[in-house]
């Protein structure tokens, strides 16, 4: 009966994966800092403006604003991976490994983007305006330099101590807490100091809701007490729903400081409710357009699986596969066009923890 059953069998691997990619996709962080944008060609250079003047009164003539100097290009890049099935485990499987495998590969590419992401985040790569994403030698156009780092004040001594009892366990967690707000209030001050290229303020207003930190697990505790807890030290929290998210993640790429040790005083503050946001995450395909049958909220998940192709060698009977005639194996696997670049510098402050300086 194998061989009858085979279509039928290899559509329901198919859809093992795509309901599995699409539950992952759901949960992927990648999309709360970055800008999506479809890609129909080997690269995608990107013209970012330097500025929108404000109004003025008309005058002789009317001021526009050109495109800057800089340009930024984007290559995609082909990514695969796949799995060997024994043939025999489709005929005698009992124990839900075939399922299994195939979920975990679904999961697997799903998860990628945010790998990609995470790395590019921490290695600091050149962004737009040819300098470092994260420095001090930013320019938007009138010769001033700028800045979106600031120097933190958590290190990893204060946690390490958390983990010891004692009475002094509530005044480390204190300094932690206290240091965070610090930081917090730092990177924000920093980020609404950003000028254009005329003097004016980049931000016209930087809302909570549009204010996302990342951070590493260790640090997640005490940025959800900065932010979430009504009273700290027996004081009313000013810095309660300052950020709409709090965003952590156990790759280490972000928060390593140049000898490679992961710090957990390192985060990042983002601003994510503007076109073009910290990170551009590229793949390739068209946009695609949906009928109204299709909920809104699913179209960014569903656009994501068509940029995967799931690909599979199942043939048997007198059209079985060369490959699986041999090796009495099928194979299933999945290939994507992805990349990852910078976006705005102006959208993310980088808070370096104390002990990384």
């Amino acid at each position: 009966m194998l061989p009858l059953t085979m279509g039928i069998m290899e559509r329901g691997v198919r859809g093992l994966f795509s309901r599995e990619f699409l539950t992952r996709q759901r949960k992927a962080k990648y999309p709360r800092f970055s800008t999506i944008a479809d890609s129909n060609k080997q690269e995608e250079k990107y013209a970012m403006i330097s500025t929108l003047p404000q109004l003025a009164e008309l005058q002789d003539e009317r001021v526009l604003a050109g495109f800057s100097e800089y340009d930024y290009t984007i290559r995609n890049k082909v990514y695969t991976t796949g799995i060997r099935v024994p043939r025999r485990l489709f005929e005698y499987d009992q124990t839900g490994q075939l399922r299994t495998l195939v979920q975990s590969l679904g999961a697997r590419v799903a998860n990628f983007p945010d790998k990609l992401s995470f790395a590019l985040l921490g290695s600091n790569g050149i962004c737009f305006d040819k300098t470092p994403m994260f420095g001090n030698l930013h320019d938007l156009g009138n010769g001033v330099l700028q800045s979106n780092v600031v120097n933190g004040s958590m290190t990893n001594d204060i946690l390490m101590n958390l983990l010891s009892s004692g009475a002094t366990a509530k005044d480390n967690r204190d300094n932690a807490v206290a240091a965070m707000q610090m930081d917090l209030n730092n990177a924000k001050r920093l980020m609404f100091s950003f000028e254009d290229d005329r003097g004016e303020p980049w931000h016209e207003e930087i809302e909570p809701e549009g204010l996302i930190i990342v951070c590493p697990p260790g640090a997640e505790f005490f940025w959800r007490t900065v932010t979430e807890a009504a009273l700290i030290q027996q004081t009313s929290n000013v810095f309660i729903k300052q950020v709409s998210a709090i965003i952590t993640t156990n790759r280490p790429e972000p928060f390593m400081d140049s000898t490679g040790v992961v710090r957990q005083g390192t985060a990042y503050l983002m601003k994510t409710d503007t076109p073009v946001q910290p990170l551009i995450f590229q793949r390739f395909g068209a946009r695609m357009a949906f009928d109204d049958s299709v909920p809104e909220s699913d179209h960014e998940m569903l656009r994501a699986l068509t940029a995967v192709e799931v690909q599979s060698v199942m043939r048997t009977g007198q059209d079985i596969s060369e490959f699986t005639f041999f090796n009495d194996e099928f194979l299933f696997g999945a290939r994507t066009h992805y990349s990852v670049g910078y976006g705005m510098w102006t959208n993310a402050v980088k808070i370096v923890a104390a002990d990384a300086l």
